[in-house]
C-alpha cells in the first residue's frame, strides 16, 4: 500500500482567533504543513442551515469530524500541489 503524501495525528486541532479558524498539523516527507478548516466549513459539516459557529462548537465539531476533515486535507494537498502554507480548507473544498 502506497504511503499517503500527508499524515495527520488525531486530536491536534487548536482554535486560530485571528483567522476563526482551526488550525491542525499534517507532516510529510520534508517535514510538518499546516492547515486551517474555516468556522464557517465546520458550521456547513454540522449542519448546512447555519450561518455561523462559535469557537467551543468549532471545536468540538472538528472533533467530530476529524478523520473526514483529514480526508479533505490530504485531497486539498495533493490538489494544489502543497501550495503555501496555512493551506486553508473552505466550505468550497467540501464538495467531492
Amino acid at each position: 500500500m502506497a504511503k499517503s503524501s500527508v499524515r495527520f495525528e488525531r486530536g491536534d486541532g487548536y482554535w486560530v482567533a485571528e483567522r476563526d479558524s482551526i488550525g491542525f498539523t499534517g507532516t510529510t516527507d520534508f517535514g510538518p504543513v499546516e492547515f486551517l478548516i474555516t468556522s464557517e466549513a465546520l458550521a456547513e459539516m454540522l449542519n448546512p442551515e447555519l450561518e455561523g459557529i462559535d469557537p467551543e462548537t468549532a471545536a468540538e465539531v472538528f472533533i467530530e469530524f476529524e478523520s473526514d476533515i483529514h480526508g479533505i486535507a490530504q485531497r486539498e494537498f495533493v490538489k494544489r500541489l502543497g501550495g503555501e502554507p496555512p493551506i486553508l480548507l473552505t466550505t468550497a473544498d467540501l464538495a467531492l
